[in-house]
């Protein structure tokens, strides 16, 4: 959502040292320029477009450029909406969901997805996520990659892929990656053990309370939102009593680049299951500052 400074967040994931990147979507309504500049990081990654990343832009042009097919672009075949990416240093296979998502029973532009993917209903999509893991090296675990989580992980307001601005909540999750999840279980050929994704913000509407960002199903498999929003602190404006103001929506030019917070979710995994999670803050200023870290997961 805008919340992105190429500059400061490299900086940032410099003193991280990933291994890999994975970005969730909703970059900001159809930001070009920013993707452009996550796009250039010399860093491993995978990527997949949301809802805001296709908000003006119901059907693709036949003129020319849109800024939909921009942004396809500059991630070229890191953008693994139904694709894969092998990483065989990491052992680890990037499988995408459905692109553009907004989550819910019905497809976000459904004349995007059925132009450039041949999808038309929710079977569909969940056959095409499925197949698209099918040619994983058979030693690698599979991380699903989605812009929004998947049905069946509960609905009330603050669950993981609750509706929280209505009152009565509900389960907002996409049911084709519920599944294309289901499938993949159910071949024994793989090994499922992570779905990353966010669209579904860790500050609820109204309400003065927080999202469960993390459920561990029945399965084994770890179901991780990383939506935290806003992502970013200006930690610039001291007040007279020299106590720090937050500002959020944050950003900063060549000229102006003072000390933010930006938090990442970071996973540490062995044999491609979460060993820890944590949120962590890491203050920028022109030189990468300390680390806050909260802990939502920690193996025993």
């Amino acid at each position: 959502h805008d919340d992105w400074d190429t500059q400061q967040d490299a900086k940032a994931l410099r003193s991280l040292k990933p291994d890999l990147v994975l970005f969730t979507g909703d970059f900001g309504n159809e930001n070009v320029e920013l993707v452009k500049g996550i796009g250039s990081l010399d860093l491993p990654k995978a990527a997949i477009l949301g809802n805001h990343d296709c908000w003006n832009t119901a059907q693709f042009s036949s003129t020319g450029e849109d800024s939909v097919q921009a942004q396809l672009a500059c991630f070229g075949k890191e953008h693994v909406g139904y694709d894969r990416l092998d990483f065989p240093q990491l052992k680890l296979s990037v499988v995408g969901g459905r692109p553009f998502s907004c989550g819910g029973p019905k497809i976000f532009h459904p004349r995007l997805i059925a132009k450039r993917y041949g999808v038309k209903n929710m079977k569909e999509s969940a056959r095409k996520i499925y197949e698209t893991a099918l040619g994983a090296p058979y030693d690698h675990a599979i991380v699903v990659l989605a812009h929004n989580g998947p049905t069946g992980l509960g609905s009330n307001k603050n669950d993981i892929c609750g509706r929280d601005w209505f009152d009565d909540g509900g389960d907002h999750g996409d049911p084709d990656l519920a599944e294309a999840i289901s499938f993949l279980k159910n071949n024994s050929q793989f090994k499922t053990p992570l779905v990353i994704f966010g669209h579904m913000h860790k500050r609820l509407a109204n309400i003065d309370n927080s999202r469960t960002m993390l459920v561990i199903g029945d399965d084994g498999i770890f179901y991780l939102n990383g939506a935290i929003v806003p992502r970013v602190e200006d930690l610039t404006s001291e007040s007279v009593d020299g106590t720090t103001s937050f500002n959020g929506n944050y950003s900063c030019d060549d000229q102006n680049c003072g000390t933010t917070k930006r938090v990442f979710t970071v996973l540490d995994l062995i044999n491609g299951k979460p060993r820890k999670i944590t949120e962590v803050w890491v203050t920028v200023n022109e030189e990468v500052a300390k680390m806050e870290e909260s802990v939502i997961f920690e193996c025993s």
